[in-house]
């Protein structure tokens, strides 16, 4: 009876504590921080809705510009998928990511979405891995070349420096590990020993996935460029809101806080970023005068328009699956 108990708790334990501490951070915000939950709803209540409208354009423009660098990545790796169907498994992969944390991951979506296409779920892993890496590379380039434009006092007092620091370490790091001839090899030679199982092919697909990276850099190298010009996107998304909110701060301002706060929120300790993200934007924000009722309008209104976006994706979800079932039942 004990060990039924334990199995499920320890299962959902991580969500929970990631529960609590969204929960947390948002109740010390709205009862510790914010003077007036007024302020909030008059802030949004007030913000411009045709900039609103455009900064929601630029958010999907920007998810076709994922699902394009994603093809990129699929091509280096021999596999053809038409970039609708990117589209749609991104659109999916949102949904889960926003509705069903830590439950059913949205990368395990897209996966799934387009195994008819990419039959090897490890290889197919491994893509998304290397999409990801790109992302935050163009993310990290992105805020390393805005990072002067802020004032030297303001980075050193906010510690964005060692924060990026710390990133671009991570992330050579990883990208060193899976393009290195060492890895591969390690990987060749266990993927060539007798009694591991399923094991065994999983190593040759990390050897076939990597070798096939490392022979094609140009188009990785394509990928974090088209990374760039997504993040820059991603950066305009938020000015916009800004602007809409009244907000009278540069560009060149958001360029350096986005990139660093989108960084925080990648933070693995709450759902989907929330309480984090508006932590993150309370304090950056803060530091350049912007009250705190419109850094907090700011982080909710662009996280509603994710969220509008994964209800899209729910719908897609759901279509898709009985326009499958009629397939099955007309064969």
């Amino acid at each position: 009876m004990t060990a039924t108990v334990k199995g499920p708790l320890r299962t959902h334990l991580p969500l929970m504590l990631k529960i609590a501490v969204s929960l947390g951070l948002i109740g010390y915000l709205l009862f510790i921080q914010i003077d007036n939950i007024g302020d909030i709803r008059a802030a949004v209540s007030q913000a411009d809705p045709a900039l609103l409208a455009l900064a929601f354009a630029l958010n999907v423009i920007g998810y076709l510009m994922c699902s394009w660098r994603w093809q990129l990545l699929l091509r280096a790796q021999q596999f053809v998928v038409p970039l609708i169907e990117l589209i749609r498994a991104y659109t999916i992969g949102i949904f889960f990511n926003s509705f069903l944390p830590g439950v059913m991951s949205g990368d395990l979506m897209r996966a799934m979405d387009i195994s008819d296409r990419v039959p090897s779920y490890t290889r197919s892993f491994l893509i998304l891995f290397v999409e990801r890496l790109t992302g935050m590379f163009g993310l990290l380039l992105l805020a390393v070349i805005a990072l002067p434009t802020i004032g030297w006092d303001v980075v050193s007092r906010t510690g964005i420096g060692w924060m990026l620091l710390v990133v671009a370490a991570v992330l050579i790091a990883l990208t060193a590990i899976f393009l290195s001839r060492h890895m591969r090899a390690i990987a060749s030679r266990l993927g060539r020993l007798r009694g591991l199982g399923w094991l065994s092919g999983i190593m040759e697909r990390i050897n076939e996935t990597s070798m096939a990276f490392a022979t094609r850099m140009r188009v990785v190298y394509g990928c974090v460029g088209v990374s760039f010009v997504f993040q820059a996107n991603v950066v305009l998304h938020y000015w916009l809101i800004g602007l809409a909110l009244g907000i009278d701060l540069p560009l060149m301002i958001y360029f350096a806080i986005i990139p660093v706060s989108l960084f925080i929120m990648m933070i693995p300790a709450s759902v989907n970023g929330i309480g984090i993200r508006e932590q993150a934007f309370l304090y950056l924000f803060g530091q350049f005068g912007v009250a705190g009722e419109l850094a907090i309008s700011l982080a909710w209104i662009a996280f509603a328009m994710v969220m509008v976006q994964a209800v899209v994706g729910g719908v897609v979800f759901a279509l898709r699956r009985k326009r499958s079932k009629t397939a099955v039942a007309g064969s």
